[in-house]
């Protein structure tokens, strides 16, 4: 029984062996060409018969040289290994010309069959270092022999200086693509079917967080005090900058500078992490100062163990840290949706579901690489759900700006409405007050008529009376003359107190309005005044407001009485129109001298000024020299 198990054992080991020692067969090469990922030899040192055709690799490690180059053991405490693979090609293909497309992490001299195809980079020396250089997918002619059988030989050496991971660019060894001529510029563009996608990706993430830190720097000059806005556009700027800055390294570039590339993104990342999570801290106003100490803590630990760990460091320092910090987002947006915020909700929602497709992506990373899928899947998952939290956090501005608005335009409805509501109370009590000034004046303007025509008017009777008693034939000619003087200037201001105490308010004027309450007063002024009024009114007038009919009688009494003091004229004339939009022209001229200095500093005109306010009406006066007013 032992024996036909070491006997099944060593035929497993051969079969094994044989698999391993076959040559890796090319019947056609399609346009996309063919990864030499499988059938490789390799051996640590340099020896220049590693180079030769007919050289016995059997007893080498067999090695995927695509692998990250910090995970090829291999080449021990040896910066230079030979690796060798056998091409078992069609005779269709022999003495054609073909591209081989190459990335690397170091550099490399590639020799088919004894002859060099190209070497890439340069190798140590005694007072030089390797630095590398990628050409990141550049291709190189090669051309296939006559025989079957092709050996490529390569020479590469690693970069002596500690290598960081990049986000999405692996630091592969040596990648090799049989391309046909005519796909090589395309495949050079495209870089692949990995590269091209995160390439993409990279600047449509770019445009996207820089779109982000345009909106919070609006947000953040509408209002000075939102710290948090302030915080979060610096962090999305950066952010669309180090999304740029990796896309340099898809161009062919000395490791060294693709390496500087990356630390200086990686270094950045914990801090930029950090700073999203104090944006919220601000703007949730969290007082718990311990979780904040203890993410700067753990935000510089990671930075230093980047540097200190190729695999452990870039997982702490790139994955870690965003998660600890979106676990903390989560709990702090939670917390004031609990606490009445809604729209917090939907940050602690995309926080989670960020975080599920980000681990997601990370896990089938490496399952897709090795199976060679493409890698679109791992991009979009991992793209989105870094995208979430930004997305979210637009949306959570967004939606208190909307809220904000709608309150700012309902309490500007609001302060609206109180104002035309007061504005109403205003003027009613503006109406209110005008109609008690109206019925006042109406008061005091019977009262003084009353006092006027009873009292002084009763008195200047008497006089007159007692003028007429006086014997006449006592009196010399001189007393004559001034008896009958004395009586007709008391028969004349009899007459002008009666006058005045009727048009103070007459009869008419309550019970007939203002057309037939004029028309009686200057029927009245052309008996008793050397000047002729003319008056007219058109047919259509009618009645007017009460107010408006007072204020206009009475304007009319202010400026007549200044026509028969002032003018000097023979003849004036007092017009009313009422126009098809229900305004009102009143116009009275007189043919005087046009210009008199008023005894009473005016108070004529100013109160024909304050009558015609108190209607809401406009008035000019015009006044020409010698010519009237």
């Amino acid at each position: 029984m032992k024996r036909l198990f070491f006997t099944l054992l060593i035929i497993i080991y051969s079969f094994s062996a044989f698999s391993q020692a076959e040559p890796f067969r090319i019947d056609s090469i399609p346009s996309q060409g063919i990864l030499l990922d499988k059938g490789w030899k390799f051996h640590a040192g340099d020896n220049p018969d590693f180079a030769n055709p007919d050289f016995d690799d059997s007893q080498w490690e067999s090695i995927d040289p695509t692998k990250d180059v910090m995970d090829l053991k291999q080449f021990g405490n040896s910066k230079i290994g030979w690796f060798r693979l056998t091409l078992n090609v069609d005779s269709s293909l022999l003495g054609q010309t073909f591209a081989l497309a190459v990335k690397q992490t170091g550099s490399s001299k590639i020799i088919i069959n004894s002859v060099l195809v190209k070497q890439i980079g340069e190798f140590s020396t005694r007072t030089t270092v390797s630095e590398g250089y990628d050409p990141a997918g550049l291709g190189y002619r090669l051309t296939f022999g006559s025989e079957s059988a092709q050996v490529i030989a390569v020479k590469f050496e690693k970069s002596n200086f500690f290598l960081l991971k990049h986000i999405f660019y692996p630091n592969d060894c040596l990648n090799l693509r049989l391309i046909q001529i005519e796909s090589i510029i395309n495949n050079y563009e495209y870089n692949y079917n990995h590269d091209i996608i995160g390439f993409n990706f990279g600047y449509i993430n770019a445009g996207i967080y820089f779109i982000i830190a345009l909106l919070h720097l609006i947000l953040f000059i509408a209002n000075k005090k939102s710290i948090a806005n302030l915080v979060l556009c610096i962090y999305t700027f950066f952010v669309s900058l180090l999304h740029v800055l990796a896309n340099f390294s898809f161009y062919p570039t000395t490791i060294d500078s693709r390496n500087n590339i990356s630390m200086f993104i990686l270094t950045f990342y914990p801090i930029l992490s950090f700073s999203a999570f104090y944006a919220f801290y601000k703007l949730f106003e969290i007082k718990n100062d311990l979780i904040l100490k203890v993410l700067i803590i753990f935000a510089i630990f990671s930075t230093l163990i980047l540097y200190s760990y190729y695999d452990w460091g870039y997982i702490i320092g790139t994955h870690l840290m965003p998660l600890i910090n979106a676990t903390f987002l989560y709990i702090i947006s939670n917390s004031a949706y609990k606490n009445g915020d809604k729209a917090a909700k939907i940050i602690s929602v995309n926080v989670i579901f960020g975080i599920l497709l980000i681990i997601v992506a990370l896990v089938f990373q490496n399952f897709l690489k090795r199976n060679h899928l493409s890698p679109l899947y791992f991009h979009v998952s991992y793209n989105i759900g870094s995208l979430l939290q930004s997305g979210s956090i637009i949306y959570y501005f967004a939606y208190h700006f909307n809220r904000n608005w709608r309150n700012l335009q309902n309490q500007l409805v609001e302060v609206q409405q109180l104002s035309l509501d007061k504005q109403e109370t205003l003027q009613r009590q503006n109406s209110e007050l005008q109609a008690a000034l109206l019925k006042g004046q109406t008061t005091e303007r019977q009262r003084v008529a009353i006092d006027l025509h009873d009292n002084l008017g009763s008195t200047i009777s008497s006089i007159k009376y007692s003028l007429e008693a006086i014997d006449r034939s006592k009196m010399n000619e001189d007393e004559v003359a001034v008896q009958e003087n004395l009586y007709s200037l008391l028969d004349k201001a009899y007459n002008d107190v009666r006058l005045l105490s009727h048009n103070l308010l007459p009869e008419e004027f309550e019970k007939k309005g203002l057309t037939e309450t004029l028309t009686e007063f200057i029927r009245k002024i052309n008996k008793a005044s050397k000047i002729k009024f003319d008056l007219k009114i058109d047919e259509n007038f009618g009645r007017q407001n009460h107010k408006i009919e007072f204020e206009l009688y009475s304007i009319c009494m202010e400026l007549v009485n200044n026509i028969m003091k002032h003018s000097k004229a023979t003849q004036a004339m007092i017009r009313l129109r009422s126009s098809t939009d229900g305004s009102i022209n009143l116009t009275v001229s007189d043919n005087g001298i046009g210009i008199f200095k008023n005894e009473s500093d005016g108070k004529g005109m100013k109160n024909v000024q304050a009558r015609v306010d108190s209607i809401n009406g406009k008035w000019a006066v015009k006044a020409i020299e010698g010519e009237g007013v």
